[in-house]
């Protein structure tokens, strides 16, 4: 195991200097159990939320077929246990995919999935989970994602009817009993569209919800977003999130982007990162910040070495004290690593890091992080031997 080479305590450095110089991670622990053949863990819901902090407790959320067929599990810890609790499964049906998770007040944990076409919530309080909550209408849905402010509840996912398709949005909350109470359903547009929209990705802040999402009713794929300021009541024109960019011909549909993740952090303001094709060697990662129901320029974060390579599977977090991280995984250093990068004291972005113990030989992927109120990043990943092997997850905690 690389691990054993690489920590020598209990903690371990970054491997380069700059915003996160200073900063150390602690000796991963194993989510999962030991990598079985056959077994595949997957972090892949819409906006890449797979991890949680509230008060002193820890969850991460992921979908894996080690029952047999593709179902979703959670697992839990406090920030003094050395090791994540058995995990408890989630889904019922048949097959389950693409989960997200975000935190309540007091320990608890709101969880939202897909379940056979369609979409489901429940919630972790104390130890158990509430009884799951069908959101969506006989419609397919799916690619479901969850954000929360003040313990409000918001939800989206995409259904398609016939030949269309729309974005919904629920707005929920929790009884005494901590049971699911669904307040309202509305779309995001105001008319359905005749192209597939996916992977909407949600945050909110002080002012309001976000939604960002993949269109293609320009004929290839562009970012939109949207926003309300009233609780979901309504929602602002969608506008383009990404720049159209083409050097090529004017028969050229542009850049391919995909993937979009936002969080909100500070008081008004919105990060958002995802994949784009706007230079060669396939996928970079940009960003957007937000505020006002606006976004600015797009900047590419991730740094010139290996600026011709790929780049893939951006996640954002955020806190209240105007922290923000984004992570994906990239080639550059020869094998698949964990990489961050954060906006400086001057807004801009900095050099891009590569935690020690989410890199090195093998494959590391996928990951998702949450920050929490004090600062702390809770980073999440998938690991193999080679893209060929059975997976497992891993988790560290950055101070």
């Amino acid at each position: 195991m690389k691990y054993t080479a690489l920590l020598v305590a209990a903690w371990v450095s970054m491997l380069s200097p700059g915003v996160f110089a200073d900063w150390q991670f602690s000796q991963p622990i194993a989510v999962t159990r030991k990598a079985v053949n056959g077994i595949y863990h997957h972090l892949e819901g819409a906006g890449r939320i797979h991890i949680a902090t509230s008060g002193n407790r820890i969850a991460v959320l992921w979908e894996d077929d080690s029952s047999g067929d593709p179902q979703i599990y959670l697992a839990l810890k406090t920030r003094d246990d050395p090791d994540f609790n058995p995990a408890i499964k989630v889904s019922s049906g048949d097959e389950a995919y693409e989960p997200a998770i975000a935190s309540l007040t007091d320990g608890r944990f709101v969880l939202v999935w897909e379940q056979d076409g369609s979409i489901y919530a429940s919630t972790f309080s104390e130890q158990s989970l509430s009884k799951p909550l069908k959101l969506s209408a006989k419609s397919l849905a799916s690619h479901s994602s969850v954000a929360t402010y003040n313990d409000q509840i918001y939800v989206v996912w995409r259904e398609q009817q016939d030949e269309t398709w729309s974005l919904q949005i629920a707005r929920l909350t929790t009884t005494q009993k901590q049971e699911i109470e669904l307040l309202s359903i509305r779309p995001v547009e105001a008319q359905p569209v005749n192209t597939p929209v996916l992977f909407p990705s949600l945050a909110t802040n002080g002012k309001g919800l976000y939604v960002a999402w993949e269109d293609r009713t320009a004929g290839h794929t562009r970012l939109k977003f949207s926003f309300s300021a009233n609780q979901a009541k309504s929602f602002i024109e969608p506008q383009y999130l990404n720049e159209f960019y083409s050097n090529r011909t004017e028969y050229d549909r542009g850049n391919g982007v995909t993937r979009v993740s936002i969080a909100g952090f500070g008081e008004d303001e919105i990060v958002a990162a995802w994949m784009d094709k706007r230079r060669s060697g396939g996928y970079g990662i940009f960003a957007s910040i937000g505020s006002d129901g606006a976004f600015g320029p797009n900047e590419k974060i991730h740094g010139p070495k290996g600026d011709k390579l790929p780049h893939s599977n951006p996640a954002t977090s955020g806190n209240v004290n105007d922290e923000t991280v984004v992570v994906w995984d990239d080639y550059r250093n020869g094998d698949s690593d964990i990489w961050l990068t954060s906006l400086d004291e001057d807004g801009e972005w900095g050099e891009n890091f590569s935690p020690a113990i989410a890199a090195g030989p093998g494959e590391q992927s996928h990951a998702s992080v949450a920050l929490d109120e004090t600062g702390g990043l809770h980073l999440i990943w998938i690991e193999r031997d080679n893209p060929l092997e059975p997976t497992r997850l891993w988790y560290s905690y950055g101070k």
